[in-house]
């Protein structure tokens, strides 16, 4: 790797294990357009699941047991492997170029659907989060399903699947439970995308390998966000995050 290129992947290492362990939702979303500013698209997004599998392992240290309902969240996971494999079939035709136009594009849409998505929702009712995930009992098991296979294709093709599952359990849970059950989709998915990508060539045991030398890293972002999750307000912490993403998709479509 060129010096520009570690940089790049050290800082993104870094910057999207505190957001995954301050917000849980977003740090795909972010990690993909930062390496790809540095690699070829489709490596990058390829270098991004072992560096979020590493930070995935130290958010269950920080929220272990913190989650919902286990057999729902194995049952969205089962769903998440199918739409894993449905996505990989997509990115093994997708030429290069039109996948960075695409990442950028996405990056930014994500953003803004994000910042002005509680203003459309302004009037509306949402659900009280209940102390565990509500799952087979509120008779939603094709839910879950279905947004967990919908989340397995969004998460091999952009890491996006938090924003899919997020979704289906924002409302569900509250703060604490909520990121303690989005790491474990997250931890759970990647392993299975590091498999995914090997497969497809997008990913080498050498590469996931080499992202040991950032976890010293992406402890710090995993301690420095758990902190952020319990004193920082979130509408900042989040603004800031989706601001990043939307400059960062910028630079993407104009490289």
């Amino acid at each position: 790797m060129e010096v520009y290129q570690i940089a790049i992947l050290a800082l993104a290492a870094f910057c999207s294990s505190v957001i995954k362990n301050g917000a849980a939702v977003g740090s795909g979303i972010f990690l993909l357009p930062v390496l790809a500013l540095a690699f070829p698209p489709k490596l990058a997004l390829g270098l991004g699941a072992p560096v979020m599998l590493a930070s995935d392992l130290l958010g269950l240290r920080y929220y272990w047991k913190e989650w919902g309902e286990t057999k729902l969240l194995l049952r969205m996971i089962a769903a998440a492997a199918v739409g894993i494999a449905v996505g990989g079939v997509f990115l093994a035709h997708i030429p290069a170029e039109a996948f960075k136009k695409g990442i950028g594009i996405f990056a930014i849409c994500s953003a803004l659907w994000s910042l002005f998505s509680p203003w459309l929702r302004k009037g509306k009712t949402a659900p009280s989060p209940a102390p565990a995930i509500a799952g087979a009992e509120r008779g939603d098991w094709l839910a879950s399903v279905l947004y967990g296979a919908v989340g397995g294709v969004a998460t091999i093709l952009a890491h996006a699947g938090g924003m899919v599952w997020s979704m289906y359990m924002v409302n569900r849970v509250e703060k604490r439970v909520f990121v303690g059950s989005m790491i474990v989709m997250f931890f759970l998915s990647n392993l299975i995308k590091i498999g995914a990508y090997m497969q497809l060539g997008l990913l080498t045991l050498s590469a996931t390998l080499a992202v040991l030398a950032f976890v010293p890293l992406i402890y710090a972002g995993s301690a420095l966000g758990n902190w952020l999750n319990r004193r920082l307000d979130p509408r900042i912490f989040r603004m800031v995050v989706l601001l990043l993403i939307m400059c960062t998709g910028a630079g993407l479509l104009v490289r």
